[in-house]
């Protein structure tokens, strides 16, 4: 469990890394695509801390969250369709014990926690189900 200090440290980070991004594309609305394209810096995250190409770790998480995230009666999917947004407090206890079930652990949880909550609240909770969902594991 973290504490709050550490929620609160995530949180900040999370916050943010969103800020900057919003800052890249200024007014402009952008498509996925174009979205995804921003995210050069969770990418590289993950990809360090888990020693795997970002896109295969994040259809892994994708397989572990989708109750929570991408299913009509999931928590945080629920969460989203009401607010378009995610409580940063819910999402890291979350997405922490989804990341420990996928056996991470430690000092990377924090990092891959922050990088995976900036690219769903960037590209959106229905894009991010749909990019590394099932229709993409071919």
């Amino acid at each position: 469990m973290f504490s709050d200090q550490e929620i609160s440290r995530i949180a900040a980070e999370i916050d943010a890394q969103l800020l900057e991004l919003r800052s890249l594309s200024g007014d402009v609305s952008l498509k996925s695509g174009d979205k995804e394209a921003q995210l050069v810096k969770q990418n590289e995250a993950i990809a360090t801390a888990t020693k795997e190409p970002a896109k295969s770790f994040l259809q892994k998480f994708w397989k572990a969250a989708k109750a929570d995230l991408c299913e009509e009666d999931g928590v945080l999917h629920k969460q989203w369709k009401k607010w378009g947004d995610l409580d940063n407090k819910e999402t890291i206890s979350t997405f922490k014990g989804i990341l420990a079930g996928l056996g991470l652990s430690g000092n990377v949880l924090p990092t891959l926690i922050v990088a995976v909550t900036v690219i769903v609240l960037h590209i959106g909770v229905k894009a991010f189900c749909d990019e590394y969902g099932d229709r993409k594991e071919s």
